[in-house]
């Protein structure tokens, strides 16, 4: 992939904010996709001129990609899962933490009423669809809430949900999800998008807070790197379990592609922010801790 082909995938990749050090997956997973680079490229240029299309069946994006309603409602469910355990942990750090830290306490005390309406919106959206999150959670997204809820030190927290979970979840799903959905322009979709606007002020915030942690070596980078695996590790296995909806959607190579850089991303910032790491080596590291859990898991099963 060279010439022409290449420099308007990179440039479509920057229109968007991608940053560079993605281009190798992307170029990987266009090597092994049937679609051709140049559509890929083009498809998510100029599509505000066309218009999406919502049944009670699929949903259809400007760029002519199809959606059948199953998948949709099951990627909302699992973003209204997310958004609503967050109340939960921040409610039970900004009342309960053995740790006092009086800013940090109301800090995610001023975030709960937030990551409510992030929920509301979701669920209203789904309601909009005719549908209702499920009642059970989603098992291996459980597994990474709960770690990120077992958290005790607030440099630990500050570090899962701003450099992470942010990384891993927020900005490849949730930025990607809006940029390709958004333009579909129902009502619920932009009342949706309102909703997350609000989270602006205190994800710099948050972000700041975690480059101060590692700037000033208030954790030292092994138990960072501990954090980051262990967190990234139970991301990794939450994707995973959805491969089977990927492939009913007919799209497992996006979701492989997502999987990639959702593993990486956390590393990628952790480098940027000092922290001397060789981000191949850690995600092959990721990987294993993930065997380690999975093999756990079936063992506890027996």
């Amino acid at each position: 992939m060279k010439g022409i082909t290449q420099r308007l995938v990179e440039t479509t990749l920057r229109k968007y904010g991608v940053p560079e050090w993605v281009d190798p997956y992307v170029h990987k997973y266009l090597k092994s996709n049937p679609v051709s680079v140049v559509k890929f490229a083009t498809s998510f240029i100029d599509t505000k001129r066309k218009k999406g299309e919502v049944t009670k069946k699929y949903v259809r994006l400007p760029n002519g990609t199809t959606f059948g309603m199953d998948s949709i409602i099951h990627l909302l469910n699992l973003f209204y899962y997310g958004e609503d355990r967050m109340v939960g942990i921040y409610k039970d750090w900004s009342e309960n933490s053995t740790e006092h830290n009086a800013e940090y306490s109301a800090r995610f005390a001023a975030m709960m009423p937030l990551k409510a309406k992030h929920a509301r919106a979701i669920k209203n959206m789904m309601e909009g669809l005719g549908k209702r999150p499920e009642a059970k959670e989603p098992k291996e997204i459980k597994e990474v809430f709960d770690y990120i809820g077992s958290l005790k030190a607030w440099n630990d927290r500050i570090l899962a949900t701003n450099v992470v979970l942010r990384g891993s979840y927020a900005n490849v799903f949730g930025t990607i999800f809006f940029k390709v959905f958004y333009p579909v322009s129902p009502e619920f979709m932009r009342s949706l998008g309102k909703a997350f606007e609000t989270d602006a002020i205190d994800n710099e915030w948050g972000f700041e807070e975690a480059r101060k942690i590692i700037a000033d070596g208030l954790v030292p980078e092994e138990r960072i790197l501990q954090l980051a695996r262990e967190l990234t590790a139970r991301v990794l296995l939450s994707i995973e379990a959805n491969m089977k909806f990927a492939k009913k959607a007919k799209i497992p190579k996006e979701l492989e592609l997502l999987r990639d850089i959702a593993v990486a991303n956390p590393f990628h910032t952790l480098k940027e922010l000092g922290l001397e790491i060789d981000v191949d080596k850690e995600v092959k590291m990721v990987a294993s801790v993930a065997k380690g859990l999975s093999t756990q898991k079936k063992a506890a099963k027996r």
